[in-house]
């Protein structure tokens, strides 16, 4: 019974939280977040470290189905259409933040292989509240179309970086030199790429045999719940399988049709996101900080310079006109989400793995508080949002 009174808890603060942010014209998720951190251990301790960890179930459910819905968003007819332009941009985003934030860590005399995997892990952007912003203000226009496509790139790309990185920190951690180690992310990904495909093929012909939309969404969820099984089995992040199932479903189905689905999974996904958010805030442990504020610090900064300024490269590469140049890096700052998740998966190796964890809740919960108010702004700005 307790499960539920914390589940309850959190909508009821959740909701309260998320409409005074609405009301003050800040995105909901700022308000999840802050409710969060209400009820956690630094305030009013409804939520304590133990059921934070007992609830982790709900954090793996979220970013499961965000790495499903962001694959979604990946549809090659459309990708064509804007051409190469969101992949380098994607690129350039994602590198020039591993490198510069590898090398602010570095700096700051943290360990390689910390500062590498740290690099990555700042390489990702949330898409959860990115979206929830383009949905809250019905966002539409060229900067939109790109930011969408950035960040499904930018994830892809972010967990193949991750990967590289964990596996040369397993390198530095073995006691002699092991060159299986180097095939291990390979593996990984070859693994998430050649059953995501399957999954997402067989999801789609499953769809059209049975043809209603409730159907067709309980079919996804025995999906994302079939991958997270088969992740645990073969001990690899799930967020890679769900995204490549994703783009797999979306690109072997009607268009039409897989759009109502995934606008009702979207709906229906909303409780998970609440979830999600109020517990990442909940996590935030302040007694902690003071140990490691510089290097946030520094995290925070080398990780909003190389965003913004990767993807104004990139743009710059690929001759986008200033609109894009000017607009779209800002909206790549919200970082809750993919982060924590790899950070979670991270600290399986990592004997530092409070300092980080303690880092990237730290910093997901500045970029979060900041991230979709630059977006907001952003897209205000160049008239995406009306």
């Amino acid at each position: 019974m307790l499960e539920l009174y914390v589940i309850c808890s959190i909508f009821i603060f959740g909701i309260v939280f998320g409409s005074i942010a609405k009301k003050f014209k800040f995105p909901e998720v700022t308000g999840y977040l802050i409710a969060g951190i209400i009820m956690g251990p630094c305030v009013l301790k409804v939520l304590n470290s133990t059921m934070i960890y007992t609830m982790d179930i709900f954090q793996t459910l979220a970013l499961s189905f965000i790495s499903f819905m962001i694959g979604a968003e990946f549809k090659f007819k459309y990708i064509k259409k804007l051409g190469t332009k969101p992949f380098i941009i994607g690129i350039m985003s994602s590198l020039l933040t591993l490198f510069l934030v590898s090398v602010t860590l570095l700096l700051l005399n943290c360990s390689f292989p910390f500062s590498l995997v740290m690099g990555a892990i700042a390489s990702s952007t949330a898409p959860a509240a990115i979206m929830m912003i383009v949905k809250e203000y019905k966002a539409k226009g060229e900067v939109t179309n790109n930011m969408l496509s950035v960040i499904a790139i930018d994830d892809v790309i972010s967990l193949l970086l991750f990967g590289f990185a964990i596996a040369i920190a397993e390198i530095f951690k073995a006691p002699s030199l092991n060159l299986s180690l180097f095939l291990l992310p390979f593996k990984e990904i070859l693994i998430a790429i050649v059953i995501g495909i399957l999954l997402g093929v067989l999801l789609g012909y499953l769809v059209k045999i049975f043809k209603t939309h409730l159907n067709a969404i309980c079919l996804i969820i025995v999906i994302i719940f079939g991958i997270i099984l088969i992740c645990d089995v073969y001990d690899i992040s799930p967020l890679l399988m769900c995204m490549i199932t994703g783009i797999s479903f979306v690109n072997s189905f009607n268009s039409r049709v897989t759009d109502n689905i995934l606008f009702t999974m979207d709906e229906m996904s909303a409780p998970f996101l609440v979830i999600f958010f109020v517990i990442s805030g909940a996590s935030l442990d302040f007694s902690k900080m003071t140990s490691c504020l510089i290097i946030t610090i520094a995290f925070i900064l080398a990780r909003t310079v190389g965003k913004i300024f990767g993807a104004y490269m990139g743009a710059d590469l690929t001759h986008c006109n200033k609109k894009i140049k000017t607009y779209l890096g800002p909206t790549l700052l919200s970082q809750t989400g993919l982060a924590i998740g790899l950070a979670i998966e991270a600290s399986k190796v990592f004997l530092e793995s409070n300092t980080m964890m303690t880092i990237i809740i730290a910093s997901s919960f500045v970029f979060d508080m900041i991230g979709p108010i630059f977006t907001k702004y952003m897209l205000k700005k160049c008239g995406d949002i009306k």
